[in-house]
């Protein structure tokens, strides 16, 4: 059974392992799903163990994994055990489902057959063709879906689309990254659709929904989303099939649904056409670069994509897992030369190893910034190329108007960039543009709301415009979000000094400190904590820290040391290390205008000639 159908006034979807009732849907496991399916075919009593036996072939579990299917499918019914109305318990028999099972009939948007192909594409590239052409006319159609349902005599509001983790319905668990990654695919696609009427929630929020059993209008409501779009992957060797559902907020029907296998033919006509028919119609008013960039009809070879969504989906551990996610980009590369996506993946790795200081700044800046030269090559409008562009200029080289045209231009190309967004707030911060940098970051926040790195910068930046109430807010959120997250205790720390809480910055700080290993920025802001609250001995022992640390032979930003300096009131010996790293073009000296750390070294001509240096005040 794999048509949707209806139990009482519940209808169920079981290629999306979906339970809906009057607009409200919940997510089920697939093997509750299976265990439900069993019940609705035999329409009589199910024993336990032909239930074990359909639901859990050739893999031995105890017949609680059984019982707990029947609780949670009895929990989302609202079902009594006791005065049952959906599935009764038969003592020493098994189960029965006590509703009549019937037929609904879906709203199905059905594209039109392509025209007669002149040559089918070559059977080694044909999965990889599928499955990006699959994203870009999915995209279509739920850009033409949203349009037609809110079409009206006047324009309507931004409407908010979230793209729920695909659920991988493959028999081989380790696809999970194959579903993950078109996910994140299809959500940075649609997110280059540059209509002022659609927002587009970041992968950044949305993976922590994977495997939720949460209902889908809690989710909308967590996200401010409008709009949820659901799905699945099944994959079985060179054979894909993705299916998908788009539901309105409230709405009591879904507004579009669709499934492709991959036995389309000639992908790519079909492609093209949808994408002209439904551009005549979509209420988005689609422009004709968004019609090419969802239209991409690009060959791409099914290996190098496949190592490319490998690499996408292995950690950011650094250094340990920086050498084989190289790796696996420069293998996607070398399959596909012209896949820009792989280059992009590659120059934020340099960018990464160099901010962290696991690699040699000057290195690894001077290899993204040659990768971004041939992705200029290949697309001179690739938003993500100017905003990792925009990055290097700022950050390294210092040229903070290139990097201002940069950072424009990424958003100006791809406005639901959450990351260009929190990118050029920062960069705003940095200058001292405080107004238009908490625009950018409400921006971030509300393109990526489930994001705590959002939030806990834009804490700092309430902060330093003194607005600690809404400051404290946001990382009270950034919290909730996430408890261990180091980065979040290590932007608060300097917060709660700035307010003369000094004690409690320090527990935030050594939470910073603990969470993430002992990770050098983490305790140099620790380590100016302590002098700040006379604990010179505490102070001094984190100095010997980032010794140890840089015997090691990992870079220790000079701004670090100087923290630490300033915290125990030695000015002279914070100046030094900060000439230090002007010496060495550290990269955190970007801040060093609004560090909260240095507000007393800004009557200090030292300092003034540092910042001159640097560009950060007029010569």
């Amino acid at each position: 059974m794999d048509r949707d159908f209806q139990i009482g006034e519940w209808v169920i979807s079981p290629r999306l392992n979906s339970l809906s009732q009057n607009g409200h849907s919940v997510r089920i496991e697939p093997k509750v799903m299976q265990v439900l399916l069993c019940l609705a075919e035999e329409r009589d009593v199910v024993s336990k163990e032909k239930l074990m036996q359909t639901v859990w072939t050739d893999t031995f579990v105890t017949d609680d994994v059984l019982t707990r299917s029947i609780s949670e499918l009895r929990k989302i019914f609202a079902d009594n055990p006791k005065n049952p109305r959906f599935i009764q318990t038969i003592p020493k028999g098994g189960y029965r489902l006590m509703l009549p099972v019937g037929e609904v009939q879906p709203r199905v948007v059905e594209p039109k057959p392509a025209t007669a192909s002149t040559r089918p594409p070559r059977a080694g590239k044909r999965r990889l063709i599928l499955i990006l052409t699959v994203v870009g006319l999915s995209l279509l159609l739920i850009a033409y879906a949203i349009g037609r349902y809110n079409s009206s005599a006047t324009p309507p509001k931004r409407q908010v689309l979230a793209v729920l983790p695909f659920q991988n319905l493959s028999d081989d668990s380790q696809q999970e990254f194959f579903a993950d990654g078109l996910t994140a695919e299809m959500i940075s696609q649609f997110g280059k659709v540059s209509s002022e009427h659609l927002a587009v929630i970041a992968w950044s929020s949305m993976e922590r929904y994977k495997h939720t059993s949460k209902p889908q209008d809690q989710i909308a409501q967590e996200l401010g989303a409008t709009y949820l779009l659901d799905g699945t992957v099944r994959r079985s060797g060179n054979h894909v099939r993705i299916t998908a559902e788009l539901e309105q907020t409230g709405a009591p029907a879904r507004v579009w649904s669709n499934t492709y296998d991959g036995n389309l033919e000639d992908v790519l006509s079909l492609q093209s056409q949808v994408a002209r028919e439904i551009a005549q119609e979509i209420r988005l008013q689609l422009t004709p670069e968004d019609q090419q960039r969802l239209a991409n009809t690009s060959l791409i070879d099914g290996q190098g994509y496949e190592y490319y969504l490998k690499a996408k989906s292995e950690s950011e551990a650094m250094p340990r897992a920086a050498g084989e996610k190289a790796e696996h980009l420069r293998s996607a590369i070398r399959l596909n030369p012209r896949f820009v996506p792989a280059y992009i993946t590659l120059a934020m790795l340099y960018r990464s190893l160099a901010s962290e200081g696991y690699a040699d700044p000057e290195a690894s800046y001077s290899a993204s910034r040659a990768v971004l030269a041939k992705v200029l090559e290949i697309d001179p409008d690739s938003s993500e190329a100017h905003r990792e562009s925009g990055w290097i200029s700022w950050r390294y080289e210092w040229n903070f108007a290139a990097a201002d045209r940069e950072f424009r231009r990424a958003i100006d190309l791809n406005p639901n960039d959450a990351q260009a967004h929190e990118i050029y707030s920062l960069f705003l911060k940095s200058m001292g543009r405080f107004d238009e940098s908490l625009a950018q970051s409400n921006r971030a926040i509300e393109l990526s709301p489930m994001e705590p790195y959002s939030r806990a910068n834009a804490g700092s930046l309430l902060a330093l415009m003194k607005n600690y109430d809404a400051a404290m807010g946001q990382f009270e959120t950034a919290v909730h979000l996430n408890p261990q997250l180091p980065y979040v205790w290590q932007r608060l720390g300097p917060v709660l000094v700035m307010q003369g809480k000094d004690q409690e910055a320090i527990a935030a700080l050594e939470k910073a400190r603990d969470y993430s290993g002992g990770g050098q920025d983490k305790i140099a802001c620790l380590g100016y904590a302590y002098g700040v609250n006379g604990r010179e001995a505490d102070a001094r022992r984190i100095l010997e820290q980032l010794n140890v640390i840089a015997s090691r032979g990992q870079y220790v930003s000079p701004v670090h040391v100087a923290f630490v300096y300033e915290g125990l009131r030695d000015h002279d010996n914070a100046v030094a290390w900060l000439e230090r790293a002007y010496r060495a073009r550290d990269e955190y000296l970007v801040y060093l205008n609004v560090y909260p750390e240095f507000r007393d070294l800004h009557g200090d001509p030292r300092f003034q000639e540092i910042l001159r240096k640097i560009g950060l005040v007029s010569q």
